[in-house]
């Protein structure tokens, strides 16, 4: 059964304590893929969210709305800092800083030596999901005009004009990007009607790609010609702006629509050569290491991915079928 999305936890786990401020963390229970639950541990005061292993790359559009809201709402909160003894989560140990690389570039995170889990800040995970960008001086100087004072995406905190980084934790001041964090939430596309799809994915160099105005040099927040929203410092906000694709988001991972199936399903058929060939691949391999002393040889993995009538290819394409109705039907 699947939890509701910020459930409690049960009374026989208790929460797990930070390991910078020692203080008890809020668990998450998240909607992932096919029906599964996924567990987040956030800490409010250190601004940081521990994963145990790959809970990140699991997390569903509903998931990913529901931990950002979360994030926002925690930056009310005075920032503490991180201490460098910080330990893991779980067992205290020593932490190791890791450098993974995304499709969107470069991304940090605090992994535990003994293979628990790893923290990261919340700037961190968004920049992980390719959700930040830089902050121009001329994006400053826009926001300071704009709503008085420039926020740190992080921590929420004020960030001066000149400063580098953020007084408060330390991260590179940064814009959210809006239309992406609206594609991160519906990478299908199954909602791309809603008004927030119609944000520029990306700024194109002095043009505006909502409506294709000229831009002045350095401008990232918004077209003055259009009004699209290209980047927001403020987390709390760019929640708001992407919160009304949640009915619609949990609508499609409930039931989703025929077209979205289809789509899934010509992408399983455009793989199948290449599945055929790893498994002729493997069963070579495993013919040659097992020297055909098994009856596991006796299976002809050819003929099963061939076009011939196969009783045993029948039944594995039913049990597919059953799978694909059941998960995504």
């Amino acid at each position: 059964m699947v939890m509701a999305v910020g459930a409690a936890p049960a009374a026989s786990e208790p929460a797990i304590r930070c390991g910078n401020c020692r203080e008890p963390m809020r668990r998450l229970l998240l909607p992932g893929h096919y029906g599964r639950t996924v567990e987040v541990d956030l800490c409010r005061h250190c601004h940081l969210v521990w994963f145990d292993m790959t809970e990140t790359a699991r997390l569903s559009g509903p998931a990913l709305l529901e931990l950002v809201g979360t994030m926002a709402g925690t930056q009310a909160l005075p920032h503490r800092t991180l201490d460098p003894q910080a330990g893991c989560a779980r067992c205290g140990a020593s932490l190791k800083t890791v450098h993974n690389r995304s499709r969107w570039g470069q991304s940090l995170q605090l992994e535990c030596r003994a293979g628990h889990g790893a923290y990261q800040t919340f700037a961190q995970f968004l920049q992980e999901k390719g959700l930040l960008r830089p902050m121009s001086r001329i994006d400053r100087a826009r926001l300071l005009q704009r709503q008085g004072r420039v926020d740190c995406v992080n921590c929420g905190a004020a960030v001066g004009q000149n400063d580098e980084t953020c007084p408060y934790c330390g991260s590179v001041p940064s814009l959210l990007d809006v239309a992406r964090l609206a594609r991160a939430l519906d990478p299908e596309g199954a909602i791309v009607s809603q008004r927030v799809h119609r944000d520029a994915a990306r700024q194109q160099a002095l043009q505006c790609s909502a409506c294709g105005a000229a831009l002045p040099p350095g401008q990232s927040v918004d077209c003055a010609q259009c009004g699209a929203t290209l980047a927001i410092s403020r987390l709390a906000e760019a929640h708001e702006r992407v919160a009304t694709l949640g009915p619609a988001l949990r609508a499609h991972a409930a039931r989703p629509a025929p077209e979205v199936v289809k789509r899934r399903l010509e992408v399983l058929d455009a793989d199948l050569p290449r599945r055929r060939e790893f498994a002729a691949k493997m069963q070579a391999e495993a013919a040659q290491r097992r020297g055909h002393g098994s009856l596991a040889d006796g299976v002809d993995w050819g003929d099963l991915l061939g076009s011939g009538t196969n009783p045993l290819r029948a039944v594995l394409i039913a049990l597919l079928v059953w799978f694909v109705w059941y998960f995504w039907g």
